[in-house]
């Protein structure tokens, strides 16, 4: 039996092969799309964010060995460090790659050895707990904080915004 073609029927195939054309096309350009999304947002997050995991418990109770945490490592360039927070310190040499440390004083603050006012912080400063110092504490300047503890992460059971810090 031959086929008839009606003369609408061209018209309705080519309108038809031109909504294929803009739907593939509408597709290409949103994979396009997503595609570039995710290499920005991989590279922001990359460049103002960091993880890693804890070892040891010399941050007890805020943070136990094993806990996964996020450090924020673009905030600190633009707003001060506060005492009681956990920061991250890149030091070469460093077998882990960085270590954590706990922020006693920012800038104006004085730094006190036995009760007596050795000095104030500059405007940069900020002092940090160190066990193997002389008074028990070590000035840094803002550069060399690699950022502060944003988040426990894990164990979800011991998800915190900002541990270290009291609420």
């Amino acid at each position: 039996m031959p086929i008839s073609i009606t003369p609408d029927e061209p018209d309705r195939l080519s309108r038809r092969a031109a909504v294929n054309r803009r739907i593939r096309s509408d597709l290409a350009r949103a994979a396009l799309a997503l595609l570039i999304a995710f290499i920005v947002t991989t590279a922001a997050v990359s460049f103002l964010f960091s993880r890693g995991l804890v070892i040891g418990d010399f941050m007890a109770p805020a943070l136990l060995d094993g806990d996964a945490i996020v450090v924020d490592r673009a905030s600190g360039r633009f707003i001060d460090y506060r005492a009681g927070e956990i920061v991250s310190l890149q030091i070469p040499g460093e077998p882990r790659g960085r270590i954590l440390k706990r922020v006693r004083g920012g800038p104006g603050d004085p730094v006190l050895a036995g009760g007596m006012l050795l000095r104030r912080l500059g405007p940069d400063e900020f002092a940090v707990d160190d066990e193997l110092a002389h008074h028990g504490h070590a000035v840094l300047e803002r550069e060399a904080i690699e950022g502060r503890v944003l988040l426990r992460a894990w164990p979800l059971s011991r998800l915190k915004w900002r541990p270290g810090l009291e609420q």
